[in-house]
């Protein structure tokens, strides 16, 4: 099969056992790879309502037809896992070198199951695979690992690691890979903590062979030229640039969900971020460079480096919490990377937490004298680390802001923002309306990846076609909320960056994505075909959500979005119901939001096996 290696590798860390499997044609053509098998494997082989960190869920580490391949966009893989914070579908991809290296060793996938009796890592140097003790590894920060982990191995493995925050199974502990790249939401890193998996390193030596490489070669150096002609505020400023539009727009979350845009914008936007990058980083073969090096030079945060701050971080840890020194927001990074904490949820929490102490719900006794008030960035890096080690009132913000309001009670679940237990992103949904209904329906709880909807609410172009969409109406949002979540579906299982993909520009839409599945396969394919796969995926998500008891009642937003206006827009319920109503007609749902079509059958074991 052209653009796969074949296998899927096995590893049971309780059995000490490691198998490969093949990966038959019929499954890939169906599912494709990335997100698309992991969804196949999950629903197949995951029993229903097991905890997430019992030991047969599994970690599962998937990429897709074109990784392998020196193309811009074509470094991610894929993590798929039950998630310890919603304790339903959990998804997140990764950019870097980790991909490629994964192919050349001759895997599709790496399924991780069971836990192992100690501390342990996992060795892959193409068919030679081991489980390795990593007692002297635990407790090490996540970059620590890497660092070490390469030092001992050698600096050609590419390397996955979890800090304490994974060891203490705080509920969304990422995985750091490339001192700098994440796999940041959902939990990733605590389902490996739970295992006592440390770490993954991954070298191949062989390759993925492509279908049509004298076309590939063609589509690399058109891709090239449409990166340089379109994407390049990515690759000036990386991600910060969006600031500007949401705070604008008044959709930048601002102190806990409570207003739109923030007075201390400029200390932390895009300008000011880019004072202190000291270069560009890109991942594997891409054209992009939307990786920004900075480095705090003076004051109380000097010597704090990181890869970012993102879009995401400096919104979470600096407007959520009415911060605005962007040295401590470069320092809270850098503690996070460390730690191994997804910044978004992390900054949630914080904010979450600051509404409390300001509502006299909780007092400096629970912080340990830390005043959690808005704006102190000492408090914020000082919570940081008593989250990640579970101290204190830490311990009770590790578990996301869903299980920290029913501790907490005191009517707190109010103002605990998220959906299906998942913190939102940095787009407010009451000035983005298609925005409000994809954070609903999204399979893994409040989310912009899934659908990147909030780029046409925000610019007011349509994602795929000639038109505009209001982000103030709610005509036309089901409809675009659909076909974005179907095409990044087949996004997310090729597997591509969104960066390659965004909507309106590209540079890859469904014509150009459609194309690369040819050049790559060898196997002709058409819009429509590509839509059915996306919606097969999609419904087995959807199916795996049903069955770890979510209802169509989680497909809400929090109380604040219908209620407490910000920049005079709410979510209207009554236009909202309709919204989700529609969208469930789209997909052929039931008014339950339960898939009816047949194209579903095409999982279980009985339809195909690996």
């Amino acid at each position: 099969m052209y653009g796969y290696s074949g296998k899927i590798l096995w590893i049971d860390l309780s059995k000490n056992k490691i198998t490969s499997k093949p990966l038959r044609k019929e499954t890939a053509l169906r599912y494709i790879g990335g997100k698309g098998l992991g969804a196949k494997i999950m629903y197949d082989e995951v029993p229903a309502g097991i905890s997430p960190f019992d030991p047969s869920n599994p970690i599962i580490l998937a990429t897709g037809p074109v990784n392998g391949f020196v193309l811009s966009g074509a470094a991610k893989f894929c993590a798929v896992f039950k998630s310890p914070l919603t304790e339903a579908w959990g998804e997140s991809q990764c950019g870097g070198y980790f991909a490629p290296q994964m192919k050349y060793a001759g895997y599709d996938a790496i399924v991780i199951v069971g836990r192992a009796k100690r501390p342990s890592y996992i060795l892959v140097e193409d068919e030679d695979v081991k489980i390795m003790d990593a007692t002297h590894l635990w407790g090490m920060d996540a970059l620590e690992t890497e660092e070490t982990v390469k030092k001992d191995r050698g600096k050609r493995f590419q390397v996955l690691s979890i800090g304490p925050a994974g060891e203490n199974l705080v509920r969304f502990a990422c995985v750091n890979h490339a001192m700098g790249r994440q796999l940041g939401r959902c939990g990733a890193g605590a389902v490996m903590g739970s295992k006592k998996l440390k770490a993954i390193a991954v070298h191949g030596t062989g390759s993925v062979e492509v279908a049509k490489p004298d076309e590939l070669e063609e589509f690399r150096k058109e891709l090239n030229e449409r990166i340089r002609e379109r994407l390049r505020s990515l690759t000036e400023y990386g991600t910060p640039a969006i600031m500007t539009l949401t705070n604008a727009t008044g959709t930048l979350p601002t102190r806990n969900w409570t207003e739109g845009e923030f007075e201390g914008f400029e200390r932390i936007n895009a300008e000011a971020v880019k004072k202190l990058v000291k270069r560009n980083r890109a991942c594997y073969g891409c054209a992009v460079a939307c990786g920004k090096l900075t480095r705090v030079e003076k004051g109380p945060y000097a010597g704090a480096e990181v890869e970012g701050p993102e879009y995401e971080t400096l919104f979470a840890l600096g407007a959520l919490c009415g911060n605005d020194c962007l040295e401590s927001i470069v320092k809270a990074n850098e503690v996070c990377d460390r730690l191994g904490l997804d910044t978004i949820s992390a900054g949630n929490v914080l904010a979450f937490a600051m509404e409390c102490f300001e509502r006299g719900l909780i007092t400096e006794e629970d912080t340990g004298g830390l005043r959690l008030k808005f704006g102190n960035h000492e408090a914020v890096v000082t919570m940081l680390e008593k989250i990640a080690y579970r101290e204190g009132l830490g311990d009770i913000l590790a578990e996301g802001v869903r299980r920290a309001s029913r501790i907490i009670g005191k009517s707190s679940e109010r103002f605990a923002i998220h959906v299906k237990g998942l913190e939102p992103p940095g787009y407010d949904p009451r000035g983005l309306k298609g925005v409000a209904l994809a954070y609903a329906v999204s399979c893994r709880g409040a989310c912009h990846l899934r659908h990147m909807a909030y780029r046409p609410n925000l610019t007011g172009t349509h994602p795929f076609r000639e038109g505009r969409i209001d982000r103030l109406s709610y005509e036309d949002q089901a409809e675009m909320v659909k076909e974005l979540e179907d095409f990044h579906a087949v996004v997310d299982s090729m597997v591509l960056c969104k960066f390659v993909c965004l909507p309106s520009i590209g540079p890859i839409l469904w014509d150009e994505l459609a194309r690369l599945y040819s050049i790559v396969t060898g196997l002709e394919v058409s819009k429509a075909e590509l839509v059915e796969r996306g919606e097969l995926i999609n419904d087995t998500v959807r199916l795996f959500n049903l069955r770890e008891g979510l209802t169509r009642e989680d497909d809400t937003l929090p109380a604040r979005f219908f209620e407490e206006p910000v920049k005079g827009q709410i979510v209207d319920k009554d236009e909202f119901d309709k919204m989700l109503k529609k969208y469930y007609g789209l997909r052929s749902w039931t008014e339950n939001g339960r898939p009816t079509k047949r194209r579903w059958m095409l999982t279980g074991k009985s339809a195909s096996t690996f």
